[in-house]
């Protein structure tokens, strides 16, 4: 949707209707309007406003006797007016603490901590699309035998998360060989993450100097278990804030909330498309684009490694969202994971 340049008395009117519609849910009657908001002008000419704004496709009225109420591009127009103006880092007040995620040993911990954080503070539902497991630094490698001729790999990393990974290997190896494998494993690959072990490490230890006889055997296991992508797992806390939501429980809603507790997929698609997002994105109704999602906005940022975008936080609630609040929250808990994951990374 094109947004359109509107003189300053009605951009002004349009910012001070969304916000009090976010507020109270109720919707905005002229009269009210400008006795709430001391305007100097006339409730026939606030109504006025209201008119030409509802036929420019900002707001819109639920009933013919009813005030108006924000539509999708009457949202956008105040978010973009919230980006242009808002100073995102000294209006949000420190709630996600680095210290408080170095309390979790296990990342899968860490995860569910940033999106209860993202639910609790938002009152909405907090989502977290989290790094391939590739971004790791390796401790250490255990080769575990298995029946016929199968290997369990075992690469336990920095953070103290574990890496497990089953291949087939074609010779048959004693349990002391696969602990000399192991040896040679972590005494070459630790300290790298797994995925400059996968497209650089190994192709230079193999063109080493000659070593010992294990080591082709002992790369060819690894290369093996680091074979293919890890598909980056969804983390979503808050679901039951947005049943409390009236709005959110309506037909239409509804099914969506569903089919987004149903399918994750529908909504790792979705963040997987916005990956590569510079700053904060805010998908209002439609802008969703997918049809399976509809009435629900979502603020989403890309957390990073260094200058690596590796994931997305966000989160999802109603079109009528607290946009002043989650705007500033999702821009600042970004910051605090990637500095966070660029500091353990190293």
């Amino acid at each position: 949707m094109k947004e359109k340049i509107l003189p300053e008395r009605e951009s002004s009117i349009l910012t001070a209707i969304v916000h009090d519609y976010i507020i109270t849910g109720k919707p905005v009657g002229s009269r009210s309007f400008v006795q709430k908001y001391s305007l100097s002008i006339s409730p026939a000419t606030t109504r006025n406003i209201m008119y030409d704004l509802e036929i420019l496709g900002y707001l819109m009225q639920p009933h013919t006797s009813a005030g108006r109420i924000p539509t999708d591009m009457g949202y956008r127009f105040y978010v973009n007016s919230l980006l242009v103006s808002y100073d995102f880092m000294r209006k949000q007040d420190a709630t996600v603490r680095e210290d408080a995620l170095k309390k979790e040993i296990q990342l899968e911990k860490v995860y569910s901590s940033i999106t209860k954080m993202l639910s609790t503070v938002s009152k909405y539902s907090g989502v977290m699309l989290a790094p391939r497991p590739d971004f790791t630094v390796i401790k250490r490698i255990e080769l575990l035998p298995l029946d016929n001729n199968e290997v369990l790999v075992v690469m336990v990393t920095r953070t103290g998360m574990v890496v497990n990974k089953k291949v087939v290997i074609s010779a048959t190896v004693t349990q002391d060989g696969l602990h000399d494998y192991s040896k040679y494993l972590t005494s070459e690959l630790c300290g790298y993450p797994i995925f400059e072990i996968r497209h650089s490490v190994i192709d230079r230890l193999r063109s080493g100097k000659p070593a010992a006889s294990i080591r082709d055997l002992a790369l060819d296991i690894i290369q093996l278990a680091l074979t293919g992508s890890d598909e980056p797992e969804l983390y979503i806390d808050g679901i039951e804030n947005l049943l409390r939501i009236p709005e959110m429980v309506e037909e239409k809603r509804l099914s969506s909330l569903l089919n987004i507790i149903e399918e994750k997929n529908i909504l790792k698609e979705i963040l997987e498309k916005t990956i590569d997002t510079e700053g904060v994105l805010t998908l209002i109704g439609d802008e969703v684009e997918n049809e399976k999602v509809s009435g629900c906005s979502m603020v989403t940022s890309s957390y990073k490694i260094g200058n690596k975008n590796v994931g997305v936080i966000g989160v999802i609630g109603p079109t009528r969202m607290d946009y002043e609040k989650v705007v500033p929250l999702v821009d600042y808990t970004c910051n605090v994971v990637s500095d966070y994951f660029t500091k353990m990374s190293k």
